[in-house]
Order: structure tokens, then sequence, then C-alpha cells
């Protein structure tokens, strides 16, 4: 009951839409919507729309940037469990949405990614906290996008990339230049029964970190067992408390340590 009328909640928002005012900071562009341990407010119409999840203590000490996946273009959807657990530990969490159609091609993908990071960090004065950004399929490719561009399209640059199930990043963006990103720890998952993205995206992104030392780049295969059956949907079953702890220990350890 609670999801659905969040999801009402959160479509409804979608429909009041806004603009900025007269200063230089973003106005929310629909109402204010409460999680179980914070509130997202959107930002933004169309590929710039961006929702800003805060926790209700107010202070954060680091910020997770989360990229969904091919269409889950809402934080309300499976991923909301997980946003709240980074709320109720203390992080902000932006939630680009970039796909303002749901189903847009891969390509023009980092283009709307661009456009709703910008009006985040905006509506959000961003103030210096650690930023991990953490994505899955899609948006674990992305993540890596994000991280290459940021200098170019002026906005902070991650401390940590946590890429789950990244699809191949040439679909994505076929200039893009994973070289260019240092002094940044990237942890990249793939699944041993993945066949939707399998694992070459994953392998092709890490070979092209040449400006990461072995000790910041690490490429872990995760292998199924009696407990967890690793296919590509495997991190959404966000209810099995083994897969809490595959795929959300890890990226509150990176918070932690990027803190």
């Amino acid at each position: 009951m609670r999801a659905a009328l969040v999801v009402g909640a959160a479509l409804a928002a979608l429909v009041c839409a806004g603009c900025d005012g007269a200063d230089d900071l973003p106005r929310p562009s629909g109402p204010v919507v409460d999680t179980e341990h914070g509130t997202a407010t959107p930002y933004g119409t169309g590929a710039a729309r961006v929702w800003v999840l805060r926790p209700k203590g107010g202070e954060t000490s680091s910020m997770v940037v989360y990229l969904h996946g091919y269409g889950a273009n809402l934080p309300f959807y499976w991923h909301l469990e997980w946003m709240d657990h980074l709320l109720e530990q203390g992080s902000t969490v932006l939630f680009p949405q970039y796909q303002p159609g749901g189903d847009d091609p891969f390509i023009l993908t980092p283009y709307d990614l661009e456009a709703g990071l910008q009006t985040g960090f905006r509506a959000l004065e961003y103030d210096g906290e650690p930023i991990v950004v953490a994505g899955f399929s899609l948006g674990a490719t992305l993540a890596f996008v994000y991280a290459g561009h940021a200098e170019e399209w002026g906005l902070p640059a991650p401390r940590t990339v946590y890429s789950i199930f990244p699809v191949d990043p040439v679909l994505v963006d076929m200039s893009l230049d994973l070289s260019t990103i240092e002094d940044t720890r990237a942890l990249l998952f793939v699944g041993d029964r993945d066949e939707v993205v399998g694992q070459e995206g994953g392998r092709e992104i890490l070979k092209g970190l040449t400006g990461l030392p072995s000790t910041l780049k690490e490429l872990r295969l995760i292998r199924s067992t009696d407990h967890l059956f690793v296919t590509h949907d495997t991190p959404t079953y966000i209810n099995d408390p083994v897969v809490r702890r595959t795929f959300w220990v890890p990226l509150d350890r990176l918070v932690d340590e990027a803190r």
C-alpha cells in the first residue's frame, strides 16, 4: 500500500511542471514526495529532470548519485528501498531521470544525463561533500560517462564509481575515453548467469581505465550459489537478504571510505 501511494504521488508530481526562478537556482518542478527516511523533490523537466532525495535528519556527510537501468527512470520503483537505506545512512541521493520517455536510445542518454546532473547539483547548492556514483546496467556504464566527462560538464567529479552489471560502453558512447579518469576508486560487478549484458561491458571498461593503478580498480565476478542465482535482474530482488548483502554492503563501505 505504501509503495502504491508513493508511486501515485510521484506520478502526480510529474504533471505539476515548474520552472527556474529569476535567480540561478532551480525551483521544484512538482510536489515533494515523502519516503520512509526522507523526501524526494523533482527539479527540471524532460531530459533535465532530476530527483533530489534528502534525509529527514537534514545534514549529510556524503552524496550518492544513483544511475538507474534502462527505462526505470523514477526513484519509486524497486530502487526506493535502496534509496531510503542510503538516506538513513546519512547520504543525499541524486537520481537523474535521463530518459524522459523511459525508452530513449542508449546513445541519447549521456546528453540527458549531463542536463539532469547540472540541474541537480545546482538545486543542491553542492558544498563539497564526497560523491559516490552508483549505477545498475545502463546506469552502471553511464557512471563512467559521468566520471570521464565531469570536468567538461562543469560538475564535481565522483570520488568512487560503483558499477553493477554494466552494458558495453560502445553502445552508449563510442567516443568515451576512460583513460582520463584518475584518482578515482572503481568497483565493477559482473554476473556469472547474466544473459542480458553478459560480462563484456565490465571487462571493456576495466581495460579502458588506464589512468587508474590496479590498487584503485577492481572487477568482481559474482558467482551463483545455492542461495543466490545471479542473473541480470538479481540486484532488483531487494527483499532478499542475500541480495542486500551482495550489492548493498559494498556500496555502504565505499560511501564510508569516501567520507
